[in-house]
């Protein structure tokens, strides 16, 4: 709650602020309210449309919440906004998991590969591409990022990944799931 209390706060200091709106929308997303954070970042992008760090995150949240091809456009718009960003790597991460839930495992790889290129220890782009090489049938790919996912968070596993990621459709976390577990993630 004091994250909670602090973003209000700001937003009460200045309700014209995209950052307060951003910060308010990232208390939400960690409770797991994903209507209230989708209102927040939606705010967010009303007072700035080129924050594209804005975009990236309402893209993952839609993404969650079953909105998959809106998500996918809101990371591509983040992306087009800003590709030399230093959270680029985040932008392509999101677009590699709207690529993921879309079933399109070849363009999730491609796309997870352009985020840990920017940004090779970043842990949410290695679990998506070993999701994606799971899920693609590449024995080669799969072990290989899977070894990645260890080296960048070595302790790793189904039941952790399966404890937080808040996916709405239980049906959706349960194929993010089998797409590690092909991998060999146990």
């Amino acid at each position: 709650p004091m994250a909670e209390r602090t973003a209000l706060a700001a937003i009460r200091a200045d309700e014209d602020d995209p950052w307060a709106h951003f910060a308010l929308a990232m208390v939400y997303s960690h409770a797991g309210s994903i209507e209230n954070t989708l209102a927040e970042y939606e705010m967010a992008l009303r007072l700035n449309p080129i924050f594209a760090l804005a975009q990236a995150c309402y893209a993952l949240v839609l993404t969650w919440g079953g909105r998959v091809r809106e998500g996918a456009a809101a990371a591509a718009r983040a992306i087009r906004l800003s590709p030399r960003d230093p959270f680029s790597a985040i932008y392509y991460a999101v677009a590699s998991y709207a690529a993921f839930v879309e079933r399109d495992y070849g363009e999730s790889i491609r796309l997870g590969r352009d985020s840990i290129r920017q940004r090779n220890d970043f842990v949410a782009a290695h679990r998506v591409m070993t999701a994606a090489a799971g899920m693609a049938g590449d024995p080669g790919l799969a072990k290989s990022t899977l070894k990645e996912l260890r080296r960048v968070h070595p302790d790793v596993s189904l039941s952790l990944i399966r404890s937080w990621l808040p996916v709405r459709d239980p049906a959706e976390r349960e194929h993010f799931l089998e797409g590690l577990r092909r991998a060999g993630l146990e």
